[in-house]
């Protein structure tokens, strides 16, 4: 850049000195300009070439081509880079798909993992009230089966009280009824033994009292 604005300097000086008239001066710019596009910028890069070759122990043509092989390296490179360019791109715009989705993913497993909570605690609730309701139930059955225990054994003893009378009653009666079978069996049988003496027992058979030889029940005449 030093070797380019040398040269553009030491031609300005003169031109500038020329102030009457305006339109030489801008053609003159213009033309140096122009000098300088195509003829002095060429030899200024053409030099810095021709220098670094020769710091390189390089002929220009040698160097040529290396400089021609590392611009297209270098366009293989900047080729290479637009794709990585594009590629990671492309995968900063999947990550950050992704990352919603995750996002989304945990909130929707933040929103389950409350409704389970909810879920566990209604059934802990339902569960407390079953049992409370199982306790209250139990209770109120055991109460009942006291209390129908209670009447039963009431009951049961009303009926031995009665069972027991009505026992009596009928040994009452039964020793009134074999004591009456006794008495008919002594009238009938002590007669019928007049006739005959083998006669010294009695049965009772369809209410009917028959003498007997031998038997179960003692004749007493």
């Amino acid at each position: 850049m030093e070797m380019f604005t040398a040269p553009h300097q030491s031609q300005a000086k003169p031109v500038s000195k020329r102030k009457g008239n305006p339109t030489a001066i801008i053609a003159a710019v213009i033309g140096l300009m122009v000098l300088a596009i195509f003829v002095i910028r060429p030899a200024v890069l053409g030099y810095g070439v021709y220098q670094q070759a020769q710091s390189s122990n390089l002929s220009v043509q040698d160097y040529a081509q290396d400089m021609q092989q590392l611009s297209r390296d270098l366009d293989v490179t900047r080729a290479n880079l637009s794709s990585y360019s594009t590629f990671t791109g492309a995968l900063f715009a999947q990550v950050e798909e992704k990352n919603d989705e995750l996002t989304e993913c945990k909130v929707q497993l933040e929103r389950i993992q409350a409704d389970v909570e909810e879920a566990q605690k209604q059934v802990a609730d339902k569960d407390a009230e079953i049992a409370t309701v199982k306790s209250e139930s139990q209770k109120t059955v055991d109460q009942q089966v006291v209390e129908k225990t209670a009447v039963l054994e009431q009951e049961k003893t009303a009926c031995e009280s009665s069972l027991a009378d009505k026992e009596k009653a009928v040994g009452e009666v039964q020793a009134k009824y074999d004591q009456v079978v006794k008495n008919a069996a002594k009238s009938i049988c002590c007669k019928a033994k007049v006739d005959n003496p083998q006669i010294n027992f009695y049965n009772v058979v369809d209410s009917k009292i028959t003498c007997l030889e031998q038997g179960s029940n003692q004749l007493n005449c």
